[in-house]
C-alpha cells in the first residue's frame, strides 16, 4: 500500500526564481515549494504546500469543480503522478464524492458523467518536470465516507474481515470535511436514509469565522487555504505590522463557531446516537474538532488515520470489484487530495 495527501490549493505560475537570490544567507530556511502540473500546452499550475507563496490560489468551492475544471486536472494529475511516480501506468480507480452531491440525482448523474468522460482514458502529463503516462481503465463513483466503512470492514484485497453479527450492526459515520459535512449510516450493507445526509458545512465555517475576525482586528486579508492552515498549526502566529500575534485564541473561537453548526445538523439527523451500534468519526475535521465530537457522542470512536481513512477504504472496495493490477481509491476533498495506492 501507499498513500498520499496533497492539499487542494491551486494556482498559476512557477517556483523559479530567476536570478533572485540571497546567497547562503537563508540556506537551510527555505519553505517546501509547491509541485508543478503541466500537461498539453497549459499554463504551469502549482499545487500543494505553500502555493501562496508564488501564486494568489484560486478557490472554488462549487460542487461542479469534481467535473473537469482545470483545478481538478492539475490536483488529480499531482496526487496521481506523486503516488505512482513516472512511467506508464494502467489503473482503475474508486472516486468518493459528498453525500450532498449524491442526494441530488440530477447534479450526481451529470457530475458522474463527466467525470468518466475526463478521467477514463490515456492522460499525458508531468509533475515536477518527471513525465507520467496514465491509462485509466475503470472508475466508480461512492459517497466519501462509504470509504471509512470499508476501511474498517475490509482488508487490503477487499475481503469481509469482520464477523456477520458486526456487518449486521448499524454502523453510523460522521465526516468533517474543509467544505463539507457527511452523516452516512447502514445496517446490513444498506443505507439508511433517515440516518444520511449531506451538508456544505465542515471546517469552511471555522476558516470563514477567522477570516472575518483577522479582517476585522488586524485589517489583514488570507485566502481560504491560508487561513486552513493558521488552524492546521500547532503553534498559529500572524505576522503583521504591529508585531507577532498569537492566533490561539481566535482559532479556538473559530473552532467554537464550527462545532456549533456541526452539532445542530448532528441533532438533526442523529438525536442523541443511542440508536447506532457503532459512531465512527472521519476526515480532517474530525481531528480538529474531536473533543467536541466525543462531547456530543461519548461512545464515539475517532478512526486510527480519520484524514485517509476513506481513500484507503474506496483502494480496499475498488480491489473487491476491479481486476486491474494496480487500484486507486481517491478522495478529493475540498482541504486536500487523499489517494491510496493497492
Amino acid at each position: 500500500m501507499k498513500a498520499i495527501h496533497v492539499p487542494s490549493t491551486v494556482g498559476i505560475g512557477t517556483t523559479d526564481l530567476g536570478g533572485l537570490t540571497l546567497g547562503d544567507f537563508s540556506k537551510g530556511q527555505r519553505s517546501e515549494t509547491p509541485h508543478r502540473v503541466e500537461w498539453g500546452t497549459t499554463s504551469s499550475y502549482l499545487v500543494g504546500e505553500n502555493v501562496a507563496q508564488f501564486s494568489r490560489p484560486l478557490e472554488s468551492l462549487d460542487f461542479h469543480r469534481f467535473s473537469d475544471g482545470l483545478g481538478m486536472r492539475a490536483l488529480t494529475y499531482a496526487t496521481l503522478g506523486l503516488l505512482l511516480g513516472g512511467g506508464t501506468h494502467k489503473l482503475s480507480m474508486m472516486l468518493g464524492l459528498p453525500v450532498e452531491v449524491l442526494e441530488n440525482e440530477e447534479l450526481a448523474q451529470k457530475i458522474k458523467r463527466e467525470l468518466r468522460h475526463w478521467l477514463e482514458g490515456e492522460h499525458n502529463f508531468a509533475v515536477n518536470g518527471i513525465p507520467t503516462c496514465l491509462n485509466v481503465i475503470r472508475t466508480a463513483i461512492m459517497p466519501q465516507p462509504a470509504g471509512t466503512f470499508f476501511a474498517r470492514g475490509m482488508n487490503d484485497e477487499g475481503k469481509w474481515i469482520q464477523t456477520k453479527d458486526d456487518f449486521d450492526s448499524t454502523v453510523a459515520i460522521c465526516d468533517v470535511g474543509f467544505n463539507t459535512l457527511d452523516v452516512f449510516t447502514l445496517q446490513g450493507g444498506k443505507i439508511l436514509r433517515r440516518f444520511t445526509g449531506g451538508d456544505t458545512a465542515g471546517m469552511r465555517r471555522a476558516v470563514e469565522f477567522l477570516l472575518r475576525a483577522l479582517e476585522t482586528q488586524y485589517q489583514v486579508q488570507y485566502s481560504l487555504q491560508e487561513a486552513d492552515a493558521f488552524i492546521r498549526k500547532g503553534n498559529p502566529r500572524l505576522s503583521h505590522i504591529s508585531g507577532k500575534i498569537d492566533l490561539t485564541e481566535l482559532i479556538q473561537d473559530a473552532k467554537k463557531a464550527a462545532g456549533a453548526g456541526i452539532n445542530t445538523f448532528l441533532h438533526e439527523h442523529w438525536g442523541n446516537g443511542r440508536q447506532f451500534d457503532h459512531i465512527l468519526f472521519t476526515g480532517g475535521g474530525a481531528v480538529a474538532l474531536k473533543d467536541n465530537l466525543l462531547e456530543l457522542y461519548p461512545l464515539g470512536y475517532l478512526m486510527p488515520d480519520p484524514v485517509m481513512a476513506n481513500a484507503l477504504g474506496l483502494a480496499r472496495y475498488g480491489k473487491r470489484v476491479f481486476d486491474t493490477e494496480i487500484v486507486i481509491g481517491l478522495d478529493p476533498g475540498f482541504g486536500g487530495f487523499k489517494a491510496v495506492k493497492l
